[in-house]
């Protein structure tokens, strides 16, 4: 890894070079929007933006040559940024580890490793190598890795401990199938993973009981969704599951024309899919009906009192009615390649190829002050508190036998004797 670039957007950062802008402003204000912040990326001469991703209070961004940048995504400011991995290697979605004060590291799989960063000074924690080929993004809690694996199984791993120097897995489950598909913690120790045998799992996280199991038609490749109400599944069978949290009964199923390749986006009582040749299709979350499609739009940003903003596959903003997918205004955004879709705020953020980082607000939202800008600067490699983190507690039945009881035992498991 090379050294941490020593790069920060503060009050004293040179103007940005005159050069066609994202999305010009004049459309924008008479949309009801203004350009909260805007950050570049120092890219180096050939590189581009690949993917971005929103987790919790960051922003991070990954590069076609291997590099990754975190940003205070209130403020737009820059927090570290250095190489981490290969060009054109895959880096996995980052996640945030779940401790209480929510202060936990960031981890980053790849197709190589597994790498754990301090997120807010862009530290090295720990980095290593699995004894398995890394096929999903990760969750974790506490001292715990949850990941899926191409060789069709999901791993726990135990990191970072604080006595054991070596990562060591703690179990393994098979999947029916390769995981591509992130898994997801919910319920405060339930994970939920799919694999491409179209199978979904609720198992224990602390060891693997099982909870239930429900059969798609097709492969899972997306990450699931999970909001109060139900869990979400988009399958290539070219279809939107919506299954019960405790029981994975499945609740409605909408179908749609071709297979299901992303991941649903749920926002309030909608839930958004993709489907390719189809656009962005808003589905009411509580029966799966169709609320309205877009058929250009490719994802939601954002869920704005000023209307639903989406992303179209011809480079525009689109504000539209949340109800009825009525469009009240479009601009054109021809240099953004992307946007990310935002589930806790109004916020819009937008990135081009070159580096540029948008955050768009409603025009009523009051600017930012000189003094926030001052403050986050000082606060910017440091967590928001010095409160030493907590461990969560996550739930373990009793009388639980791991052997015997336990459907998704694997091979090695079966062969053993109770005790």
């Amino acid at each position: 890894m090379t050294s941490i670039l020593a790069i920060a957007y503060c009050l004293t950062a040179p103007a940005l070079p005159a050069q066609t802008p994202l999305v010009e402003k004049l459309p924008l204000q008479a949309a009801g929007f203004e350009l909260f912040w805007e950050a570049k990326l120092p890219l180096e001469s050939g590189d581009i933006v690949e993917n971005a991703y929103l987790v919790d209070e960051a922003l991070y961004v990954t590069t076609d040559l291997g590099d990754v940048f975190a940003l205070k995504a209130d403020v737009g400011l820059l927090r570290w940024g250095f190489n981490l991995t290969e060009p054109d290697y895959r880096i996995f979605k980052p996640t945030h580890v779940v401790v209480q004060g929510n202060t936990g590291p960031v981890i980053f799989p790849t197709v190589t490793d597994v790498a754990v960063f301090d997120r807010f000074s862009g530290e090295q924690i720990q980095r290593f190598r699995p004894e398995f080929p890394s096929g999903s993004a990760a969750v974790a809690y506490n001292n715990t890795l949850l990941i899926g694996s191409s060789n069709g199984r999901v791993y726990s791993m135990v990191f970072n401990h604080p006595t054991v120097a070596q990562p060591f897995k703690r179990w393994d489950v098979m999947a029916g199938g390769p995981v591509t598909a992130a898994p997801l913690l919910y319920d405060r120790g339930w994970l939920l993973f799919a694999s491409q045998s179209g199978r979904v799992f609720s198992c224990v996280a602390a060891n693997k009981k099982l909870n239930w199991s429900y059969k798609t038609g097709g492969p899972v490749l997306a990450d699931p969704a999970v909001d109060p109400t139900g869990i979400y599944v988009a399958s290539t069978d070219r279809s939107l599951y919506k299954l019960n949290r405790n029981t994975g009964t499945p609740i409605w199923r909408s179908c749609f024309p071709d297979a299901l390749r992303e991941s649903p986006v749920v926002l309030g009582d909608t839930v958004y899919q993709y489907c390719d040749d189809n656009g962005l299709t808003a589905v009411n979350a509580a029966d799966g009906t169709e609320r309205w499609r877009s058929e250009k739009a490719v994802t939601i940003a954002a869920h704005t009192a000023g209307g639903d903003v989406l992303f179209t596959r011809d480079h525009r903003l689109e504000i539209v009615d949340p109800t009825t997918g009525e469009v009240g205004a479009s601009i054109s955004a021809p240099q953004v390649k992307m946007a990310i879709p935002n589930l806790t705020g109004d916020a819009v953020y937008l990135f081009g190829a070159d580096g540029r980082v948008l955050c768009l607000r409603l025009d009523d939202v009051p600017y930012l002050r000189r003094q926030q800008v001052s403050a986050a600067c000082d606060q910017l490699n440091r967590p928001p508190t010095t409160k030493k983190p907590r461990r969560i507690k996550l739930q373990k039945p009793n009388d639980y036998d791991p052997i015997g009881d336990d459907p998704l035992r694997s091979k090695r498991d079966r062969n053993k004797k109770k005790p």
